[in-house]
């Protein structure tokens, strides 16, 4: 692998993709401390309801300033009614927010079947009559940036989403190249998003499959003129991944196991604890733990014991003691295939 090149990213803005039930403010907070590699987070997709009387208090706690001091946060709404979007968009300016991100991605087959999330790519003329009234009615100083699949059923659909998206003032395209019913198989549509990036009339930022280097890589040296890529779940696999290529040696402390390991061990142990402040009973830090593992464990090997038994933890204590094992014994399967 060619020695990470700090000055070869420089121009890119590397972002977080939003994630339900792990990216919530307390992982935000605690992988900003630890990480210095991601410049913007996305909040887990909020949906408002009529008027507001959909949203849930601990979607909009999410988002509060005090909860989110210090990072570029942009709060995603996942919605099919132009008034929906309005409504929430008057709320969240209030508290500072100048930019908010449309959901046309979520594949979730609950989503999907209200018409929301990728489930309103097909229906592209209540599409676009969306934004005609949301760009309309948007207060002034607000940006909206849209992320999105190709479409729901077949790839040849992005050609008319893609007219519906250039009439309208997108601040940025953060184009996911699958369509809804791929999920996340198989491989992702390059050429799709090449048609983006020889259409669109607005910043785009590529999203998707991004796990190693080597596919930022590619991606970059095959879209040049993109300047923001997104990651999901690559990066709560490999919470350093981004670093690797970012910072010199010396940064890295000479990218030795030892003190990668060292950090990773903090991190954890500094996210275990901000859910327990965050949250009243031990089940829902565990549960929030046992998420991130369900990725994070991917970065060790050798240690399949005891994952097992830090997934049928029933008490934080259970868990610490397996989780520990795995953290100080496994190895780090990214040296194991150097």
């Amino acid at each position: 692998m060619p020695e990470p090149n700090s000055s070869e990213y420089e121009a890119i803005s590397f972002r977080m993709a939003p994630m339900e039930g792990i990216t919530g403010y307390v992982f935000r907070n605690t992988f900003h401390r630890h990480f210095k590699s991601v410049d913007t987070f996305y909040s887990p997709f909020i949906s408002p309801g009529r008027e507001g009387k959909g949203m849930k208090k601990r979607d909009q706690n999410d988002i509060l300033p005090r909860h989110n001091e210090g990072i570029r946060l942009i709060p995603q709404l996942l919605c099919n009614r132009a008034e929906d979007f309005l409504w929430a968009a008057k709320r969240f300016q209030a508290f500072g927010y100048g930019e908010l991100n449309l959901n046309l991605g979520c594949p979730s087959g609950t989503v999907v079947a209200k018409h929301k999330g990728s489930g309103f790519l097909s229906e592209t003329a209540e599409l676009e009559r969306f934004f005609e009234q949301l760009f309309a009615a948007l207060p002034p100083g607000l940006s909206v940036s849209v992320k999105t699949r190709i479409g729901r059923d077949t790839p040849d659909e992005f050609f008319a989403l893609m007219e519906i998206f250039n009439r309208f003032p997108i601040s940025e395209l953060i184009v996911h190249p699958r369509v809804q019913r791929e999920f996340y198989r198989g491989e992702v549509h390059k050429d799709l998003f090449a048609y983006a990036a020889a259409h669109a009339k607005m910043p785009l930022c590529y999203n998707g499959d991004l796990w190693e280097e080597e596919d930022i890589r590619s991606v970059k040296q095959q879209f040049p003129h993109v300047f923001a890529l997104m990651l999901g779940r690559g990066l709560i696999r490999d919470p350093l991944l981004l670093e690797r290529m970012l910072c010199s040696p010396r940064e890295m402390n000479g990218g030795r196991e030892q003190d990668e390991r060292s950090r990773l061990i903090a991190f954890h142990n500094d996210l275990v604890e901000g859910y327990q402040s965050a949250y009243s009973f031990e089940n829902a830090t565990l549960c929030r733990m046992k998420e991130f593992w369900g990725y994070f464990s991917d970065s060790f090997c050798d240690c399949e014991g005891e994952l097992k038994k830090l997934k049928k933890s029933r008490t934080l204590s259970e868990y610490r003691v397996h989780a520990s094992r795995v953290l100080r014994e496994g190895t780090l399967k990214r040296r194991t295939q150097e």
